[in-house]
């Protein structure tokens, strides 16, 4: 078999909408849906070689982009559904699944769009449910350590993920 051998693929904006539309209705996941779209998407910038950057290059992979932020759109509603209810039940696990499904600035979108949702006597707990659990957590990981400036969460049993998660939604409450 030769793995050098090239097919050309042809596609139109028309093809590429309803090829997009497909994707979005084939799957209740979200998740996936949005995965499938990026992948697309780089595939096609990827691969595309004679037509690149020319009028339907553009629109192909802007149908696509557009697909895109609708399903990312999606995945922050329901990352946000999630976050509040980790908030309000204090659920550091939680929390760090969801840190670590977005980046930090979507992290930060999210709590923007889940903290004035909770009451407005629940956050000052918040904040101080974070401090405490983030100062107990640098302790021990500075016991680990054995090194007064440094810390070792991994020995200290400290889950590096919640202590990001926590460290980021501290911030977010430094307002308060």
């Amino acid at each position: 078999m030769a793995t050098d051998k090239q097919m050309t693929l042809q596609i139109s904006t028309r093809q590429i909408d309803q090829y997009c539309a497909e994707i979005c209705a084939g799957s209740a996941n979200t998740s996936r849906k949005h995965s499938a779209l990026i992948a697309l998407e780089g595939f096609i910038v990827r691969h595309t070689t004679t037509d690149k950057y020319s009028e339907l290059f553009n629109q192909v992979v802007d149908t696509i982009q557009r697909y895109a932020e609708q399903t990312r759109a999606e995945l922050l509603s329901e990352y946000a559904d999630k976050l509040l209810i980790a908030l309000a039940d204090r659920d550091r696990t939680g929390l760090a699944m969801i840190h670590q499904s977005v980046s930090r600035n979507g992290f930060d979108q999210l709590l923007d769009q889940a903290l004035p949702k909770l009451p407005r006597n629940q956050q000052p707990g918040l904040k101080q449910w974070s401090d405490r659990w983030l100062l107990d957590a640098e302790s021990k990981a500075r016991l680990a350590s054995g090194y007064p400036d440094a810390f070792n969460f991994k020995d200290a049993g400290v889950p590096i993920d919640e202590y990001r998660a926590m460290t980021e939604l501290k911030r977010k409450l430094t307002r308060l």
